[in-house]
C-alpha cells in the first residue's frame, strides 16, 4: 500500500486517498503520501473517500488480500474508472460485484502481477527516484532481523504493525 501510493505521488496524482483499519497505519501513509486518510471500520467508508475527492476516483489499487476490500473498491470509483488488483487473497477465495453498475458506469477491474514491471526499464528508474529522494525505500524498514530471528520476523509481519521487515544474513548475533 505505501509503494502504490508514493507511485501514485510520483505519478503527480492531485488526491490519494488511503484507506486502512487503524489510525496508526493511516498516519504512515500520510507521511508516503496520502493527501486524506479514511479508516476501513467505518460503516460506509467509501462515503467519506468521495467526499475527500469530490468525486470518484480514476483508480483504486487494492493491495491486501482481505475480501471485503475488493468487494468495496468499485463503491469508490469515477465513472470510468479502474480497480487495479494488486493483493492476494487466498486461493479459491470469492468476491462479488454488482456487473450491472460496473458495466453501466464504464468501470472496470484489472489484474497487476508485480506492478506489471518491465525490469530493464523500470528498475533504473527507481534507483534513480532513490537517488533523488523521491522514493522512501529506507523509511519502509521497520525492522531487520537475523536470519535466526525468522520466526520473530514472520511473527511481527503478521500483527500488521511491521511496514517491512529485512532478514540479514551472515550477522553476528
Amino acid at each position: 500500500g505505501l509503494n502504490a501510493i508514493q507511485g501514485a505521488r510520483i505519478a503527480g496524482a492531485r488526491r490519494i486517498v488511503a484507506v486502512d483499519m487503524t489510525e496508526d497505519k493511516l498516519a504512515i501513509a500520510r507521511e508516503f503520501g496520502a493527501t486524506d486518510t479514511v479508516l476501513a471500520t467505518e460503516a460506509k467508508p467509501w462515503r467519506a473517500a468521495l467526499q475527500a475527492m469530490g468525486r470518484g476516483a480514476d483508480a483504486v489499487i487494492v493491495t491486501v488480500g482481505a475480501i471485503p476490500a475488493y468487494e468495496t473498491a468499485p463503491r469508490y470509483l469515477a465513472a470510468g474508472g479502474r480497480v487495479i488488483m494488486v493483493g492476494m487473497p487466498h486461493s479459491g477465495a470469492e468476491a462479488s460485484y454488482e456487473p450491472v453498475v460496473l458495466a453501466a458506469l464504464g468501470q472496470g477491474m484489472v489484474g497487476s502481477k508485480m506492478g506489471d514491471v518491465v525490469i530493464q526499464r523500470d528498475i533504473p528508474w527507481m534507483v534513480d527516484l532513490y537517488l533523488q529522494g523521491r522514493l522512501q525505500l529506507d523509511s519502509l524498514i521497520s525492522g531487520r532481523w537475523r536470519l535466526d530471528q525468522i520466526n520473530e520476523a514472520i511473527a511481527d509481519t503478521k500483527t500488521g504493525a511491521a511496514r517491512r521487515n529485512v532478514i540479514l544474513f551472515n550477522q553476528p548475533e
